[in-house]
């Protein structure tokens, strides 16, 4: 094992502000670096990193420790592999003590080794003489050197059914693990198994600190039946909406360039990277999601599209567009020639001629969004014309920043001929559609039937839910601090508990997809308690939080300001009503504890009652400020 005195060198040797800063934007914070929580969903940053102490304090969640505790906690590894995760990192040699290390228990065998395992069996195969197709593929057809094969531990899956399965039996390696991680397929009906990847290019997946943690897959085969790629299936280290692939090699880069490129593809990514190119990602076969986004964010604010030049790559990059500013990200578009990707353009005109290539027909995402509509015939006509500018202003409509959203229209403006004041108006329009769509007349009619039900609602509870659901019209702020502070928002209804409980939950799953936003008309229809819904509407349906919220554009922020004053509020007062609740029935108690134990004990949780009221109030009052500040 490594002894105590290594490990501590392995310690005092990384910089834990470098190695949170993988993972996280930390921002300076006097002597401390501050950032919003890895562990919870929060609005505001409780989340600090002390350089001069190498530890980290997260307030939402609780938790803290070194650079060691904070890699075990993102990478979901054990104490050993995360002293070898950093020991790579800071080039402390271990080589000695990792080799020495007795064959671990089977039942200990993590999901990481068994992935680690599999990719060193994947490569060590397509280095072998079994493994000629597969190395003639990359080296003859795709242009790979042996460099890069090593650098990205690309490997070759043969055309067998059961070729892992038999390695992992003489390893000792669990089949609970090879299923768990996807590399082997459970039959439940004929209770077989049998290898998940099968005569396929097989391409590790890193976590951004560098761990196995998926697999993609290129199959090899001529059938057009079979899957051209194939990812591994979701666990509980691999969620393909939350990687992107080559992002552990390419950070740095990014960071230093202030800029990521995303293209579609592995083989994009590895050509990109060979030829000299190194802030180079891709998406792991899904459409680019919010939490990649929100990924990106941590190491640049500029993000550029490199998709195929089809429709479907184009239609790609428009979604893609409005979540990238979503997240405060800004979006540039390269268009390549028809029947070219990233990687054929790189390998013809090499890295000079392909960067050219970039400067020369880099777009800003509202110059695309005008050429892609202008394609599509959309301003031949003055209505066809109309919609595609309504698109476009939903796009801007996403800014986060003011400033930047109010250049963003006047550069409309210039380009579509449309004058400020109408596409300002227009966009007012899109908003009040959003927070007021149109109903069917059953609507209506179950609306006035809840109005005249009565139900009975503390006028706090009422505040609180009412304010939660008219805040989904201007964003995902309320919803978040939902998410994050569930377990302090006790309510007392179980009507109103219940509305809470769907949002967050839908909220939570929303996260996944490319819209990531709540359209709350839908989400009444969906809660499953009658009651609910009936709440919902009525409450909706009467005069809103703020009574001057159709008034103009340019009252926006304040009405979204309103509607989240209130909300917080009362947000405020459910949470010190619930720690004052828990005071006195604790009190209550230590006035008739039976012993003198008991009353130490008693004591002991009032006083600790005590101070975690005081930090929570402290915690949500500047959350609270903050919110209201950066609207």
């Amino acid at each position: 094992m490594i002894p105590q005195n290594k490990i501590d060198e392995i310690r005092e040797s990384c910089d834990i502000v470098d190695v949170i800063s993988d993972y996280v934007k930390l921002q300076p914070s006097g002597r401390n670096f501050k950032a919003l929580s890895p562990f919870t969903r929060e609005k505001t940053p409780s989340f600090v990193v002390s350089p001069d102490k190498q530890i980290y304090k997260c307030f939402s969640s609780g938790k803290g420790g070194n650079v060691f505790t904070f890699i075990m906690e993102m990478e979901k590894v054990s104490f050993p592999e995360a002293v070898e995760i950093s020991a790579k990192r800071c080039g402390v040699d271990i080589s000695k003590y990792v080799k020495g290390l007795a064959a671990p228990d089977p039942a200990d065998h993590t999901a990481h080794e068994t992935l680690k395992w599999a990719a060193r069996l994947f490569n060590r195969l397509l280095n072998s003489s079994d493994g000629k197709e597969g190395l003639g593929y990359l080296v003859t057809k795709r242009e790979l050197t042996q460099k890069t094969i090593t650098a990205f531990g690309l490997g070759y899956a043969p055309d067998q059914w059961e070729y892992l399965l038999s390695h992992a039996k003489r390893s000792d390696i669990p089949l609970e693990h090879l299923v768990t991680t996807g590399l082997v397929y459970h039959n439940q009906k004929k209770n077989s198994h049998y290898d998940y990847f099968r005569n396929r290019i097989m391409f590790p997946i890193f976590s951004i600190g560098g761990q196995v943690i998926g697999f993609g897959g290129r199959t090899l085969s001529s059938d057009k039946s079979v899957p051209k790629y194939l990812n591994s299936p979701e666990s509980k280290v691999f969620d393909k909406s939350k990687v992107l692939y080559g992002l552990h090699a390419a950070k740095d880069s990014i960071r230093k360039q202030n800029l990521a490129i995303l293209v579609e593809g592995y083989m994009d990514v590895l050509a990109l990277h060979q030829a000299g190119l190194h802030n180079m990602v891709a998406s792991c076969g899904t459409a680019l999601t919010r939490d990649q986004a929100k990924i990106l964010r941590r190491y640049t604010e500029e993000v550029l599209f490199i998709y195929d030049g089809d429709e479907a790559g184009s239609k790609s990059m428009l979604s893609g567009i409005d979540i990238l500013v979503g997240c405060g990200l800004t979006p540039w578009i390269t268009s390549l020639p028809a029947e070219e990707d990233p990687d054929s353009l790189v390998r013809k005109k090499g890295k000079e001629g392909f960067l050219q290539f970039i400067e020369n027909s880099r777009q800003s995402f509202t110059d695309f969004q005008i050429s892609f509509y202008r394609g599509q015939g959309s301003f031949d006509q003055p209505e066809n014309k109309s919609r595609a500018v309504r698109e476009m202003l939903k796009t801007v409509s996403l800014v986060p920043d003011t400033a930047r959203k109010e250049f963003y229209v006047q550069e409309l403006e210039q380009k579509t001929g449309i004058s400020v004041t109408v596409l300002k108006e227009l966009m007012a329009e899109l908003q009040s559609s959003k927070r007021h769509p149109r109903r069917p007349a059953h609507e209506d009619e179950a609306g006035e039937k809840v109005s005249g039900q009565n139900i009975s609602l503390s006028v706090l509870e009422k505040t609180f839910i009412k304010a939660l659901l008219e805040s989904t019209w201007y964003g995902n702020e309320v919803l978040e601090f939902c998410a994050s502070h569930e377990a302090l928002l006790k309510l007392s209804h179980p009507v109103a508990t219940h509305i809470l409980r769907h949002l967050v939950k839908r909220h939570r799953e929303k996260q996944e997809s490319p819209s990531g936003y709540l359209d709350i008309t839908t989400e009444i229809s969906a809660m499953s308690l009658p009651e609910a819904r009936d709440l919902a509407s009525g409450l909706l349906i009467d005069q809103p939080v703020s009574n001057r919220w159709y008034e103009s554009f340019d009252e926006q922020q304040q009405k979204a300001k309103r509607c989240l004053t209130a909300f917080l509020d009362s947000v405020r007062s459910l949470i010190l009503e619930n720690f004052r609740t828990k005071r006195k029935q604790v009190t209550e108690k230590l006035r008739t504890a039976p012993d003198l134990d008991t009353e130490k004990k008693l004591a002991s949780e009032l006083n600790m009652l005590r101070k975690e009221e005081q930090t929570t109030e402290t915690e949500v009052n500047n959350m609270i400020k903050a919110i209201l500040q950066s609207r």
